[in-house]
Order: C-alpha cells, then structure tokens, then sequence
C-alpha cells in the first residue's frame, strides 16, 4: 500500500512530541462509571478482567492498552466513547496483572503476549458480525503479532494500531535515553512496584532486593521479564516480542499510525518498505503527534478519528 499522507496537525502550543504525549494525561477526564466489568476465566485457572460497553449492537471494537495502562488510560476511554456514540459495543481487555485485582497466576505481559488476546477474540466473536481489534503502544504491538501468529476469525474485519514499537530492542534504548528520563523513571517505578506486589502473594518467585539494581527499561527487561517469562535470552525476548517480525504475515486490512515525533520510537517502528509492498498494511506517519496521544486539544484525540476514516474508506463492510 502507499505511504499514507497524514492530515493531523496538533495545537500550536503543543510544539513537541514531549508535549503531545504529556497534555492528554492530564487534560483527558476520566469516567470511572463508563464500564461494566467481566472476569474471562482461562484455561490455566487465571482469569482476564474485561471492561465492557454493550448496547446490544452488532459490531465489537476490542481495545488493548499500552504499558502499564488500562482501561482508564485517556487513549482507551477516548477511543470507548467515540465509538460507543457511532452504535459499537466495548471490549477493553487488560493485559495481566494490569486490572482492579491481581491476577492469580505469576505472569506478565510483554510485548510477544498474545494468548490472552486470542482467549477473547475467539470467546466473543461468533456474538457479532464485525470485530475490529485496536491497540495503543505496547498493546498495538500485541494486536499485530496476534494478528500476524494465529488464526483468526473471518469476521475480524481489521487491525488498528497507533504508537508502535515494532522494534523493542531499540525501542527501550531510546526511552532510556537521558532526555525521556521522567517517563522511563515512571513506568519503571510501576513495574518495580509490580513485581513488589507479585512478591507479596507469590513469595519466593523473585529477589525483590534486586529491583534496586535496575536503573533502566532494558535492565528490567534483561533481568526480570525476560528470564522470568521463559525466555532463554534477551535476544529471543526482543524476537518473540517485536511485531516487526509479524507484520508480512497479516492478512486483513491494518492500520499503523505511528508520529514521526513520538519520543519512544526507534526509526525501526516505521515499516516503510513493508508497507509500499504489502497488500494489507497501511501506514500513517504524521510529523506530528507524541507518543499514544494526536491532541487536538488538551482534552481531545484525533485518535477516534483517525480510525473511523479508515474504517469508512477501507473496511467499508465493519462500518
């Protein structure tokens, strides 16, 4: 497909993508009472927490958040109320261990988690005649290595994805880098405290006093997730979890928007070359638009936007 020319502009105040990412935080209210709230219970004895919209309607969109989000994060509820007024019902999963309550099991995510995401696909899809699956940063890297590693039903019309570290590997050196400090100190935090509450009803699974070590995204990685999701190597962990391997083999019609601005992507999140070639893979890369955010004002994402038009223009048949 050719190169998609984007048509998003942010504010004029909002003049970098530290900015972009950083307004809806604090701009975008949240509605607390906007969900109704499932357990999926799983094969494994775990369960996933599930937020829903249902109107009776015929059409699901299945929302995916990035890391350490949920289904209150701005990009999500955003996404849940444009939709849910266009006549959609809302599934927004949350990824283990990122809900209300802890998850029975020890076991996180990471960006090559995609189990889950099929548990719920295949639970709901034959309730609708469409389903379209949309993720936001880690999570649309999920999306997209579901899409591209399992089957999938025929009434998956589409995949969206904004704000995608296709290349995870490089992804985490540049949000390690000196100048996206406040946000790495953030997630890191949260994961450290995490592994602090895993620690509390798993006792025994994890040396807590090591988390001290970690000063960076890629030390965790290297040293906690990694090896305590099974991998035998840091390399095969950054294999199994970068959609950038997935991508050719997706079969439906699927949407990357990732801002040539976003201050956590690496210039390996931007498949250009696929996308020119695949029959499947569009590719929106505005110069402009932070990281998970495309403000139009600090309270409003050109986000829903985005996705209806190419819902309208591409997969006319969901719409």
């Amino acid at each position: 497909m050719p190169i998609i020319q984007s048509y998003y502009r942010p504010p004029a105040y909002l003049f970098s993508g530290h900015l972009q990412t950083l307004a809806p935080v604090f701009g975008v209210k949240r509605d607390n009472t906007l969900y109704q709230t499932e357990k999926l219970e799983l094969p494994d004895g775990d369960f996933l927490e599930l937020d829903w919209i249902r109107g009776g309607n015929d059409k699901l969109m299945i929302l995916c958040h990035g890391l350490e989000g949920n289904s209150r994060s701005h990009y999500v509820q955003q996404m849940a109320v444009h939709f849910k007024a266009l006549g959609w019902d809302i599934l927004a999963i949350h990824a283990r261990s990122c809900g209300r309550e802890m998850n029975r099991l020890p076991v996180l995510y990471h960006g090559g988690s995609t189990k889950d995401i099929e548990a719920v696909v295949m639970k709901y899809a034959e309730n609708y005649s469409s389903l379209v699956l949309v993720g936001f940063s880690l999570g649309g890297n999920m999306a997209l290595n579901f899409a591209g590693r399992h089957s999938i039903p025929t009434n998956l019309r589409a995949v969206v994805a904004f704000s995608v570290p296709c290349d995870l590997y490089r992804s985490e050196k540049k949000i390690d880098r000196l100048v996206n400090r406040v946000f790495a100190r953030n997630f890191l935090n949260k994961l450290k405290n995490k592994v602090r509450k895993l620690e509390i009803h798993h006792p025994g699974i994890f040396d807590v006093n090591a988390l001290d070590e970690m000063k960076s995204i890629q030390a965790f990685s290297a040293n906690f997730t990694a090896p305590f999701s099974g991998f035998n190597s840091l390399d095969d962990f950054y294999s199994a979890g970068s959609c950038i391997n997935s991508l050719k083999k997706i079969s439906i019609p699927t949407l990357i928007v990732n801002a040539q601005n976003d201050p956590f992507l690496s210039n390996n999140c931007y498949p250009i070359d696929l996308a020119r070639t695949s029959d499947h893979i569009f590719l929106d890369m505005p110069k402009r638009g932070g990281h998970s955010a495309f403000p139009i004002s600090t309270s409003e994402s050109w986000m829903p936007n985005r996705l209806e038009k190419f819902l309208k223009e591409v997969v006319k048949d969901s719409y």
